[in-house]
């Protein structure tokens, strides 16, 4: 049959992928396109089928995208994004390899198509018309990386791997943005009040909103969180299928909103209300909240305090630096966000430094008359400045 959305979804929603489901010499194939588009869908549909019905070659893209994607990529917790990043990568450089005339195999990729390859998505806008940023790209010839030293290093395959590195781009240091107090208040002000706890939760947890609201498979469940041991658990980014299991205690703040919202839905903590009565979903009653619509109302409420550029992930910024304001101890800092190494961690070390800065001017007399001190000898070395250059 041709592809189709599973009845009950929204078709504007993100997360409405279409499916297909077709049968050859007697085996049923069916699965998500991962596509919104249907014309998209129908293309790896077509893939698919083609894949079926000839003999697997995993020397050439296709195949080897695939037997990658069967061994490694479906078990892995981002799945889905892996499975797009396959596409891109797929589609981009068949395409680069034809125009040079040459086998759609592995083993033709060269550092030069890799560097046409960046050169080319770079000038691909997304479904939200955006061009994709370098990180982007830079995570698309990462995994191609994965997937080439697989082959040699699993397969056995005799593929000479290009310069990965050498086409990767400068990356901007990513910004940390502390949420004030304030600013949650008139967030709040500005947001539906059912999504009230969900903001209160992620500042107090410092996980991704991702792992806490629905999105893909993952979301916070009621069974997820022990009042008894007061501990809660999430399942959070890696490599490993269903994600990294991390393990928080329970604060009595954190507590009194998990105790608030479990017994409202059978599978999910938190939820919303639904305000009309719209396909299966009926007025009154509650359904869990997606990371696509909290995201949403989210920067609807931050457009409306004057501040468009705050993140979702920003709150997950305003969780770390709270806690190392409050403990000045970096570990605990990276065993509450989940991180693997330190070395992540320590972009919050600002927080410490600033106020070990506020600390000294503190103990070391009144930090405003410092302030003017500063400024009268900063105007002093000036002025000394350009009468030796006179």
């Amino acid at each position: 049959m041709a592809v189709y959305k599973r009845s009950g979804e929204k078709s504007k929603s993100k997360s409405s992928y279409y499916y297909y489901d077709f049968r050859w010499n007697g085996r049923r194939f069916s699965g998500c396109t991962y596509e919104t588009s249907k014309s998209k869908a129908e293309r790896v549909e077509q893939r698919v089928r083609e894949r079926v019905k000839t003999p697997q070659d995993d020397t050439t893209i296709d195949g080897a995208f695939l037997r990658w994607w069967e061994e490694k990529g479906e078990q892995q917790s981002e799945s889905s994004t892996i499975m797009w990043r396959l596409s891109l990568l797929q589609d981009n450089l068949e395409e680069l390899l034809s125009q040079d005339r040459l086998p759609l195999h592995l083993s033709a990729v060269t550092t030069n198509h890799l560097a046409k390859y960046v050169r080319v998505r770079t000038r691909q806008p997304n479904r939200r018309n955006k061009l994709p940023s370098p990180a982007t790209i830079n995570r698309e010839i990462q995994l191609l990386r994965s997937v080439m030293r697989y082959a040699v290093n699993v397969w056995g395959k005799q593929i000479a791997l290009p310069s990965f590195g050498a086409v990767l781009q400068e990356e901007p240091e990513e910004r940390i943005v502390e949420i004030s107090q304030s600013e949650m208040t008139l967030l709040k002000q500005n947001m539906r009040g059912d999504y009230h706890d969900v903001l209160d939760f992620l500042v107090l947890a410092g996980n991704r909103a991702g792992n806490v609201l629905v999105n893909q498979s993952r979301l916070l469940k009621p069974q997820d969180v022990d009042f008894e041991n007061f501990e809660v658990t999430f399942y959070i980014k890696s490599k490993k299928s269903g994600g990294r299991r991390l393990v928080l205690p329970l604060t009595e703040p954190m507590i009194v909103l998990l105790a608030n919202n479990i017994g409202n839905h059978p599978d999910a903590v938190f939820t919303y209300i639904a305000q009309r009565t719209r396909g299966e979903k009926v007025r009154g009653k509650r359904y869990p909240i997606t990371h696509t619509a909290f995201r949403s109302e989210f920067k609807r409420a931050a457009a409306a305090i004057g501040r468009p550029e705050l993140r979702v992930h920003d709150l997950r910024h305003t969780a770390a630096t709270r806690t190392l304001r409050a403990t000045g101890d970096l570990r605990l800092a990276q065993i509450q966000l989940g991180h693997t190494r330190i070395t992540t961690t320590e972009k919050y070390a600002h927080t410490m430094k600033s106020d070990l800065l506020a600390g000294l001017q503190k103990s070391h007399g009144n930090p405003t008359e410092q302030q003017s001190n500063i400024d009268n000898l900063l105007k002093e070395m000036r002025k000394r400045k350009r009468n030796n250059r006179s």
